[in-house]
């Protein structure tokens, strides 16, 4: 717990550095690849410019932000000293929440033994947590203010609650971040399998009674909880318009701001004629793995949840830098697998790649003149196809780790000598 503690203090103390001087996060509030129309700090500030003045926040169409986020954040965004340092804590101690929760799902997740002759090891807790503190995305997206750290958050609360069993605590952080930002509702089933498998008798499978119980404690408690939110935010504005504003942006995509994912070109370039027939195809994608990986992955559901979080990073319609972080920290729970990749430096390579191509392309196109959108969207693709081969491969690695796990030491030896090939199908 002191290298966690410390570990906490030291990314504190970077954020709140960093922040001194006020040009970096104005410039990172500013990058497509770190706020979306839907987690900006700017659309935040203009959505309590128009609440201040009278006007309805979602009758421009600009902000997309929850009204609950707005009521609790709005204050935050003003120019005073005191609402610039109350924002900073805000998100810094947001940040060291998603790091204590990620801190305590690496300790309390339920492992297999480790192998030494495959080099296996565990990371702690506080090795996880330092992964969200100082990762690069994580910070930047702190520093911009960009409303994902509050998402991550709550995700992150979830997914330690159920951990620790507890299907009304999981429901109620998911709820908050599905208010957020939707996505979350996709890992409501995993998740409640976590819980039945941490909340019984850990020798033995989950039985279909308790996991019927865990499941039906936890829906009603996710709709109820999801009720009082709706409820209190139309109560707040008035009316339903925040809906469409908010949620229904990310499902119809009107707004087609440049940013990481593979969307806005999409649908820049779409006839109006096949529009809706790709939104729909768009909004269901991610909803197709939610059963297959649940299912495969039914004895680790924590896994199922890893390998969600970033298949939603890659094809939800307003991604960022935050989902990613958020995802790196998390994967660092399964370091074991680390020894069954086939190399880490090579798969890093094309994300660090687009990494340098992203503002690159952005310069040319939007600041010289000198390109156009077809430059940042092939940098995007690039990126999109780094990260895509990052969760293949973590998928590819579990794998590879229990095949190995029922063949016997002779033959263990020759898939490390090279004689044998683990192959997937």
């Amino acid at each position: 717990m002191a290298a966690a503690a410390a570990a906490g203090a030291l990314g504190a103390l970077l954020r709140t550095a960093l922040s001194l001087d006020p040009h970096i996060p104005a410039k990172l509030a500013q990058r497509s690849e770190v706020a979306t129309p839907l987690s900006s700090w700017t659309r935040l500030r203009e959505g309590q410019l128009l609440l201040a003045r009278g006007a309805n926040p979602y009758a421009a169409g600009s902000f997309h932000g929850p009204p609950l986020l707005l009521a609790l954040a709005g204050p935050l965004t003003g120019d005073t000293r005191a609402a610039r340092w109350g924002s900073l804590a805000a998100w810094i101690s947001a940040d060291l929440g998603t790091a204590w929760a990620l801190a305590r799902v690496a300790e309390r997740r339920q492992r297999g033994p480790l192998s030494a002759v495959e080099g296996e090891t565990r990371w702690s807790g506080a090795r996880v947590a330092a992964i969200y503190l100082f990762h690069p995305f994580s910070i930047s997206t702190t520093l911009a203010r960009s409303s994902t750290t509050f998402a991550n958050l709550f995700l992150a609360l979830a997914i330690e609650a159920a951990v620790s069993g507890s299907a009304v605590q999981t429901a109620f952080f998911l709820s908050l971040a599905t208010h957020l930002s939707l996505y979350p509702v996709l890992m409501l089933a995993p998740l409640l399998l976590l819980v039945s498998r941490h909340s019984v008798d850990p020798s033995r499978s989950t039985n279909r009674r308790a996991l019927g119980r865990t499941a039906l404690t936890g829906v009603a408690a996710f709709v109820l909880h999801q009720a009082v939110l709706l409820g209190a935010s139309r109560w707040w504005t008035g009316g339903w318009e925040f809906l469409s504003s908010v949620y229904g942006v990310i499902l119809t995509i009107p707004d087609l701001t440049p940013n990481i994912g593979l969307a806005w070109y999409f649908f820049i370039e779409m006839f109006d004629h096949f529009r809706s027939f790709f939104l729909v195809i768009f909004a269901l994608h991610p909803l197709v793995y939610v059963a297959p990986l649940t299912i495969a992955y039914r004895r680790d559901p924590l896994f199922a949840v890893v390998v969600l979080v970033g298949t939603i990073a890659l094809l939800k319609s307003y991604p960022s830098f935050g989902d990613w972080g958020f995802w790196h920290a998390l994967l660092g729970c399964y370091s074991e697998l680390l020894p069954y990749t086939s190399s880490p430096l090579f798969h890093s390579l094309l994300p660090l790649h687009a990494l340098l191509l992203l503002p690159s392309f952005s310069h040319l196109w939007l600041v010289s003149n000198s390109g156009n959108a077809n430059f940042f969207y092939a940098s995007t693709l690039v990126w999109a196809l780094g990260m895509g081969v990052g969760v293949v491969e973590g998928i590819k690695a579990r794998g590879k780790r229990e095949c190995l796990a029922g063949l016997a030491a002779e033959g263990r030896g020759k898939v490390r000598s090279g004689e044998w090939v683990v192959v997937q199908r």
